[in-house]
């Protein structure tokens, strides 16, 4: 409906100026009628100017393709945020303990919700230090599958976790399997037999004032 009033539209806009072309004709050959013509050329004016205004007027907009929104927000760290702040309140507590004084044992993979996959990592860790209790440690995770003999790393993962160890003592942490692109979240599957490499990276231990150093 909406094209076939729009070429009526034109139509008559044509036929009007045409009306125009001809008055000014008759005013420049017709001197005594003149005025008349002028006045007719004046309406025909105004019903163009008034059919180009209702022509913008029904003219449809085109829709503007909505701004995508970026929903894929980085999810919050609140382990690092409390590292953060740990260190600006005791600067000191990421030198106490040596990152030689704790090492992991006893490591294994537990399987995940998937066939194949893994789900968890289970190790023990120990505190070798003599007077500090470990409060938090950082880590390197690799997950190798090894195939034949030929091992190829799979997975990778890097973090800081809370945990309380007293001076030479052990005790077991799990480590979960995280995925921080959520574009590829697909489980870590293990075609051979997994290997686990779980190596400390930064200790943080509490002030204890005069401690002693503590014996097994």
């Amino acid at each position: 409906m909406a094209p076939r009033n729009t070429g009526a539209r034109m139509k008559l806009e044509v036929l009007l100026w045409t009306v125009v072309l001809a008055l000014l004709a008759l005013a420049y050959l017709f001197p005594k009628t003149r005025w008349l013509s002028l006045s007719a050329i004046v309406v025909a004016v105004v019903a163009i100017v008034a059919l180009v205004f209702v022509a913008k007027r029904e003219a449809p907009m085109t829709p503007q393709a909505p701004t995508p929104l970026n929903t894929a927000q980085k999810p919050v760290d609140f382990e690092q945020f409390h590292i953060e702040k740990l260190d600006k309140a005791d600067p000191e507590a990421k030198s106490r303990i040596r990152v030689g004084d704790i090492r992991f044992d006893q490591i294994r993979a537990e399987p995940g919700a998937e066939r194949g996959s893994l789900g968890t990592i289970v190790a023990r860790i120990y505190n070798d230090s003599a007077i500090y209790t470990l409060t938090d440690y950082g880590y390197y995770l690799v997950v190798q599958d090894c195939i034949k003999a030929i091992c190829t790393t799979v997975f990778d993962q890097r973090g800081l976790t809370a945990v309380s160890v007293p001076p030479n003592q052990a005790r077991d942490v799990r480590i979960g399997i995280r995925n921080d692109n959520p574009r590829a979240a697909v489980p870590i599957k293990i075609l051979g037999t997994a290997n686990i490499l779980l190596t400390p990276t930064e200790t943080r231990a509490q002030s204890t004032g005069n401690a002693e150093p503590t014996r097994n």
